[in-house]
């Protein structure tokens, strides 16, 4: 099969056809650098240097070292025009802002190994959650877990929710080398689609860091009163519990602000990024003069790297799921809050106060 044939053809790699094309020949990469076999070469690597390492030194958390990384790394070893650039671009302030995160909470302490661990695997290999997850108490079905599920398939996520880069690659080569496409000359470097996918990606992603930053005041105001023992911390407590702007600290965990508008304001925000990242791919293949001239060309509005940001959000309900049993048995308080806050999705009651301008707080709670 010839490089020409593969670039050329009608979908130009939108279906799951032309995605296993292109690994059809290695001669392919010889004629033109192919981000489809360098990225997944590149993750299966990291994926067994993650589950050696995570073996050898019994910390899981290397993944989570990568994962503010790899998939900008992804999206530069995609970029050949204008738009796989700004993708590139972006995927960065991403990674730089949640590298940064995960640095400022102590992940990166004592590299390249070490770093604090995420505190829901030690949950899961004590088996406090009961259930089936007690089976991950036995060393070979936990070594089984740490290779299918904690290395390999968050790796292989990573590389899907940065491969509309490279379906946005695919589509600036069928630019590049089809002239003769009867329908490559009505494509165009940047439309209307991407400036709509770059606003929402950079909205979601200050609504993240917004989110971060309120729950690092909170954790550290909450480790500095809990590490006062005594009289006076009983007294400030008793003080702090008359006060509703001080709920949060009575009950425990974060309840204003962002988080009185939905549960997980950063894994909400996080889902947004990539579901939006995806529609840079969509814009790979419309027209220059996108929406005013349908006549030019089909929006191909779904592709295979779609299932990046799908199995993307069904992670953060499990992960999310997980996070709030934890919590639910910790803080007594947080059934109420489940009771009054959504998870991912606010309420439009509460989004239209906002609007309004008729949002207060009471008691952790937006009316």
């Amino acid at each position: 099969m010839t490089t020409s044939h593969n670039m050329c053809n009608d979908h130009g790699g939108f279906l799951l056809d032309d995605l296993l094309s292109q690994f059809s020949s290695s001669s392919e990469s010889a004629i033109i650098n192919n981000p489809y076999q360098s990225t997944f070469v590149t993750c299966n690597i990291i994926a067994m240097l993650c589950f050696i390492i995570s073996s050898f030194t019994g910390n899981f958390s290397q993944v989570d070292k990568l994962w503010s990384i790899v998939p900008a790394m992804y999206a530069w070893m995609c970029v050949t025009d204008t738009r796989t650039a700004l993708m590139a671009f972006l995927a960065t302030l991403w990674s730089v802002r949640l590298t940064y995160n995960f640095y400022r909470r102590g992940g990166y302490n004592g590299l390249p190994f070490g770093g604090e661990e995420d505190y829901r695997w030690e949950i899961l290999r004590r088996g406090t959650l009961g259930g089936w997850w007690t089976l991950l108490t036995n060393k070979f079905i936990l070594g089984v877990f740490n290779l299918v599920f904690i290395s390999l398939f968050q790796n292989l996520l990573l590389l899907y929710i940065a491969s509309p880069s490279v379906v946005a690659w695919s589509m600036a080569m069928k630019r590049t080398h089809c002239d003769n496409d009867e329908g490559v000359q009505n494509l165009s470097s940047l439309n209307a689609l991407d400036g709509i996918a770059a606003t929402i990606f950079l909205f979601a992603l200050c609504i993240e860091c917004m989110a971060d930053n309120q729950q690092l005041r909170f954790q550290n105001k909450k480790h500095a009163i809990n590490s006062v023992s005594g009289t006076f911390a009983s007294a400030t407590k008793s003080i702090m519990a008359k006060s509703a702007e001080n709920k949060d600290l009575v009950d425990g965990f974060c309840q204003s602000g962002l988080f009185a508008i939905v549960r997980k304001p950063n894994y909400a925000a996080e889902q947004l990024i990539w579901i939006s990242y995806y529609f840079f791919s969509v814009a790979a293949s419309a027209p220059a003069t996108w929406p005013h001239s349908q006549s030019q060309g089909t929006v191909l509005w779904v592709n295979w790297s779609m299932g990046g940001f799908i199995l993307l959000c069904l992670l953060f309900q499990g992960s999310g799921w997980l996070t709030e049993q934890i919590s639910t048995s910790k803080y007594p308080a947080y059934r109420n809050y489940q009771r009054r806050v959504p998870l991912y999705m606010p309420k439009i009651t509460t989004l239209w106060n906002l609007l309004v301008g008729n949002g207060h707080e009471k008691g952790g709670k937006v009316q």
